[in-house]
């Protein structure tokens, strides 16, 4: 079984789609927030749990029967850490074979002010025994042009 945490999430979504493409549904687990915006997944055969990284509690259901987790980084500047500790512990506890981790490039070098909360997960996941996997993901495009259409509207491009 392979989780997807924040599957409802822009890059979450297209994991789950490629998976799809290559295994199946019945073995991919979507984990999120709201189970109701991933009504579409289920209707795919996508199993559906509930995981919110701010309620530890979710955590140990949403990952039974897991053998890899993806978790995809925390949003919430500040909480990263702890949030991701909490699903690093969960895995753990659920014996998960390999959690990938969705951080930022060149990590520890960087001068972006999310990179202290990366670097701090990484060095937590490495003292945690689990098998991992670091993605360092670049800066996303998307982050530059989802204002773009509003920009465009009000002329101020």
């Amino acid at each position: 079984m392979i989780v997807v945490t924040g599957a409802t999430g822009q890059l979450g979504r297209l994991v789950i789609e490629q998976l799809l493409a290559r295994v199946p549904a019945e073995q991919i687990i979507a984990a999120v927030r709201s189970p109701e915006k991933a009504a579409g997944l289920s209707a795919k055969g996508v199993q559906v749990r509930h995981a919110d990284y701010s309620q530890p509690s979710t955590l140990d259901s949403a990952f039974a029967g897991a053998d890899k987790v993806l978790l995809i980084s925390s949003s919430e500047i500040g909480q990263r850490f702890s949030q991701h500790k909490a699903v690093i512990d969960a895995a753990k506890r659920a014996g998960v074979k390999l959690l990938a981790y969705t951080s930022v490039l060149h990590a520890e070098a960087s001068e972006l002010g999310l990179a202290k909360e990366h670097v701090e997960t990484e060095a937590y996941l490495r003292a945690s025994g689990l098998p991992f996997a670091l993605l360092r993901n670049g800066w996303y495009t998307e982050n530059y042009t989802a204002g773009v259409p509003g920009a465009l509207a009000h002329g101020a491009v």
